[in-house]
């Protein structure tokens, strides 16, 4: 059997999104390296199956993209602040877990090196995975299901999050959704990556100069 077609199978293809997912609790990397490695694995899966990379969708960026990327990281930035967190907080009688970012209070050099780290791994890194290579896994076995894709996809981006608590994975759960459906309009990773990028940004400054307090003590990484 031809090897693109073999790992085309839905069930393969299942596999090799177990494997790529699997990776971020290996015990040999740290972050970001254990993403810097995902990324890899992404990229040599998809070029086996596809034989190219254009399924991932890097797409150009111009003026309607920008437009698209500023729309969406507003409407999740505001939405997600000020209705979703305090509510879920309310269901689940508690806040996210965010107190690891503490650290990073007046630390130039720390904060700098974290806001490095996260756009390798929480942008680039989980959209890729999340988003990119999961809906194109997910596809193959789903077909055209793409509400499933997109919930299935959201539980696999919420998962890696339990340290944040019930409330802060129902949280990542919600924005794994919202990002879902922004990949399933636009087909274009860029606009995933920089969307989650300026919104891990800000909660990065904000932790930085001591304003956590702007989330109601209610916010968490992604």
């Amino acid at each position: 059997m031809d090897l693109k077609v073999l790992l085309n199978n839905k069930w393969i293809a299942l596999l090799l999104l177990v494997i790529a997912f699997s990776l971020i609790y290996n015990p040999y990397t740290k972050f970001p390296y254990t993403f810097c490695i995902i990324i890899i694995v992404i990229l040599f899966f998809t070029y086996l199956q596809e034989g190219n990379l254009k399924n991932l969708n890097f797409r150009n960026i111009g003026l309607l993209e920008i437009k698209r990327i500023m729309i969406c990281y507003l409407i999740l930035e505001f939405s997600m602040d000020f209705i979703f967190q305090p509510l879920v907080s309310t269901i689940f009688s508690e806040p996210a877990d965010y107190s690891s970012f503490k650290t990073i209070e007046g630390n130039s050099q720390k904060y700098f090196k974290w806001l490095f780290n996260m756009w390798i791994s929480a942008a680039i890194g989980e959209e890729l995975l999340f988003r990119g290579f999961a809906f194109l896994q997910l596809r193959k076995l789903c077909k055209d299901k793409n509400i499933l894709t997109v919930l299935l996809s959201a539980v696999m981006f919420s998962l890696p999050h339990l340290y944040q608590g019930i409330s802060g994975l129902a949280m990542t759960f919600l924005f794994g959704l919202a990002f879902g459906l922004i990949y399933l309009k636009f087909q274009n990773i860029w606009i995933n990556i920089i969307v989650h990028g300026l919104i891990d940004t800000v909660f990065l400054t904000l932790s930085y100069y001591g304003l956590t307090e702007f989330y109601s003590g209610f916010y968490f990484i992604l």
